[in-house]
């Protein structure tokens, strides 16, 4: 009898009501029994880092000998689980069932981050960290060859690439955008955290097939310089879906296999940073925070190479394996930050982004005090917010306003809900002629497409649809819906003045100079603003995608994304286009 056949066979251990409860519960087929055993509780833990049941775990490659039964002696690589308990785990299927763990999903095999001399110290209990040491080596790191102006991007760079350690003890993780000019640095920057971060895959030609399994079997931090080129039809649905998805923890995408045609999942949250010149749409740029590059003066820093092959990298990363093992539980997505009270400015996405890196700055600011010389480059305002966690908390503000700003810009629907929080005093129809001209004060200049249309079709868009037909067409406007629906917004009635503060106001401003964007000697050969939008007509069928509008300007401008940008804003704030339901833009 087969050995599977025998352990059924035999009389099961326990009661006479144990032994029937077991029978009834047995289910026979032709070859053999199966019994469900509901008692029987596995832990699932992923082969590259994680935390189960309290204890944090780190997977690396240790050469091992191996004897077999016949005394033959080989050196083979065994994944290992390497414990905050000081304990070690082979990953082979024996020795994990006796723990009664699986692996989350299969191992692949990158070449160790980790160097075995800092693992072995780490086993006999004699390596530790100073929290203080490591963040002012990465800081440093990031100070010797990338320049800044606002020296709290180095601070916000160190605990981004800390926090690539911990990403999966949070909801989400934001990615970070690099963007900026030719010749600022942004590879550069993308090389320093791939020396750095958490199993970093650096990399501006990979595959769809290669991120997914890398992402999902790795939790590799995915740097990605000049995703321009990313960008074709067979590659681009995939990436977007990833990329959509994958800042936020338990975010699956489904692809179909390409021999069984059946649809697999993978898990696509890790941290990711995205390099380019033309820039990211607007649903992308909602889950990153950006730094934007600009040339730099010190040309010592400017032109300071990173050594590669330097021993400080790996000095580093073995600094950061040990400071995860000894602290990631104090950061956890339960961690709450009571200190902010009810001070802060940050809202939900703003704050599911912000969370994981306030919590890091809240941590080391027990440990980090700015230098005579980091205070000599703040401002005064910056030197009187002397905490590490209060300097990232400004600067988490200033960002989430510089967001709040142009998302304002991007649709004319925010200067209505202005307008309308500003005329509608008590439940009534109002007219939409007296709308549009009450709208219509808010522009130094005629608006040929504000009509009387346009206005019936955003009030219905924003949920306004009861109406009727007088001498002309009224529309019945809630005072509470339209209190409720500035809140939503962020518009206040505090804020308005006698004429609503014209959001696009801001983009209007006239387009620098091409010349300065332009590297010297470049030539200046680029279409007028009139022949850009006459081109962009001809050229983009509506409903079109604003990524691919900002591209073609800035090809038919020959200039960066922020001109480009710029320009689009301005074809909006003119009436030009305006976004339909699903987040596309149309012609006027």
């Amino acid at each position: 009898m087969a050995d599977e056949d025998k352990k059924f066979s035999e009389e099961p251990a326990g009661s006479k009501e144990e032994l029937a409860e077991k029978l009834k519960d047995t289910i026979t087929l032709t070859n053999f029994s199966i019994l469900p055993l509901f008692s029987e509780v596995w832990k699932t833990v992923h082969p590259a880092i994680d935390v189960v049941d309290g204890t944090g775990y780190v997977g690396v490659n240790l050469p091992c000998e191996v004897r077999d039964v016949e005394g033959k002696v080989d050196v083979r690589e065994f994944h290992f689980l390497i414990g905050s308990k000081a304990e070690k785990i082979v990953c082979y299927k024996e020795e994990l069932g006796k723990l009664k763990f699986r692996l989350k999903h299969s191992v692949v095999r990158l070449p160790n981050r980790w160097s075995l001399s800092s693992v072995k110290a780490w086993l006999n209990r004699e390596a530790e960290v100073s929290p203080e040491e490591l963040y002012t080596s990465i800081k440093t790191s990031f100070e010797n060859y990338i320049e800044f102006e606002d020296s709290t991007v180095y601070d916000f760079l160190t605990l981004w690439t800390i926090g690539t350690y911990f990403f999966h003890c949070f909801n989400a993780y934001p990615y970070l955008y690099i963007g900026g000019m030719k010749q600022v640095g942004k590879t550069k920057l993308l090389t320093l955290l791939s020396l750095l971060c958490h199993n970093a895959i650096f990399s501006n030609n990979i595959s769809t097939a290669s991120a997914f399994r890398l992402i999902q079997s790795a939790r590799c931090t995915l740097l990605m310089d000049e995703t321009e080129k990313l960008i074709n039809p067979e590659r681009e649905i995939d990436f977007r879906n990833m990329l959509f998805a994958g800042y936020k923890r338990g975010a699956l995408v489904y692809r179909t296999h390409k021999d069984t045609l059946k649809p697999e999942p993978f898990e696509v949250y890790s941290p990711k940073a995205i390099a380019n010149i033309r820039g990211i749409e607007d649903v992308l740029q909602d889950r990153c925070i950006s730094v934007i590059l600009k040339r730099g003066k010190n040309l010592d820093i400017v032109n300071r190479e990173i050594p590669l092959e330097s021993e400080v990298w790996q000095q580093i990363r073995d600094m950061l394996y040990i400071f995860y093992l000894s602290s990631f539980n104090e950061f956890t997505e339960h961690t709450e930050l009571s200190h902010l009270g009810d001070r802060h400015g940050l809202k939900q996405r703003e704050l599911e982004l912000w969370k994981p890196i306030l919590t890091l700055a809240y941590f080391f600011d027990k440990y980090i005090k700015i230098s005579d010389k980091e205070s000599s480059s703040l401002s005064e305002k910056q030197c009187a917010v002397s905490s590490l966690f209060q300097r990232i908390y400004e600067f988490a503000l200033r960002k989430a306003k510089e967001k709040e700003v142009e998302n304002k810009t991007e649709t004319l629907d925010f200067l209505l809900v202005q307008t309308l929080l500003s005329i509608v005093k008590e439940d009534a129809y109002y007219k939409v002629k007296e709308i549009r001209e009450a709208m219509a004060e808010n522009f130094d200049e005629p608006q040929k497409w504000l009509s009387s249309r346009w206005i019936g079709n955003a009030l219905r868009r924003l949920g306004f649809t009861e109406k009727r037909r007088m001498k002309s067409y009224e529309y019945f406007l809630s005072l509470e819906k339209v209190k409720d629906l500035a809140e939503r917004l962020g518009i206040s009635e505090s804020s308005l003045s006698t004429k609503c503060e014209n959001p696009l106001s801001s983009v209007t401003a006239p387009i620098p100079a091409l010349s300065e964007f332009l590297p010297p000697g470049e030539k200046q050969n680029s279409f007028s603003i009139p022949e850009v939008y006459a081109e962009l007509r001809s050229q983009l069928t509506a409903p079109f995608d604003e990524g691919k509008a900002i591209s073609l300007i800035a090809k038919l401008r020959q200039c960066d994304y922020t001109e480009a940008s710029q320009l689009f804003r301005i074809f909006v704030g003119e009436g030009k286009l305006f976004r339909d339901g699903s987040g596309l833009w149309e012609w006027t």
